[in-house]
């Protein structure tokens, strides 16, 4: 199983971007069951932030997107802990990283995820986080 963040899920939710294409791909394939994913809790308010926020969707349309997500049977959200905030303040300061890619990274970790598929290169500083560009990776 591998993580998911939320530019990902904002990419392949926002049709009117350029990166639309390579993320809806991915979650096709989670929602047919071929790649399960993990979501640590924070990936899915970030995502409903920047949809209504920043390119001004509708609130409900994005509650019933992300709520489909996060029911689906292919998705294992991560609640925060008082652990994982203490590992959080780890790899901040240990990486330089911040506040909320560090809680990403110590969600996924404590739950022995180690890939994670994201549009952010600041994850690459992490060293025990493996980063998958669905981006990049197709376009080179």
């Amino acid at each position: 199983m591998k993580g998911i963040d939320a530019n990902i899920i904002v990419y392949a939710l926002n049709s009117d971007l350029p990166e639309h294409l390579y993320c809806k791909g991915l979650l096709e394939e989670v929602a047919r069951g071929i790649e399960p994913i993990a979501i640590p809790n924070i990936v899915l308010i970030e995502s409903y932030h920047a949809l209504v926020y920043k390119y001004k969707f509708n609130s409900i349309e994005v509650k019933e997107k992300l709520t489909a997500i996060l029911e689906s049977e292919n998705v294992n959200v991560f609640d925060i802990t008082t652990s994982t905030i203490l590992y959080t303040f780890e790899i901040a300061s240990h990486y330089y990283t911040g506040g909320r890619d560090s809680l990403i990274a110590a969600s996924l970790l404590e739950n022995n995820i180690k890939v994670l598929y994201s549009h952010d290169g600041a994850f690459d500083s992490i060293k025990e986080i493996k980063r998958l560009d669905p981006i990049k990776d197709n376009i080179e």
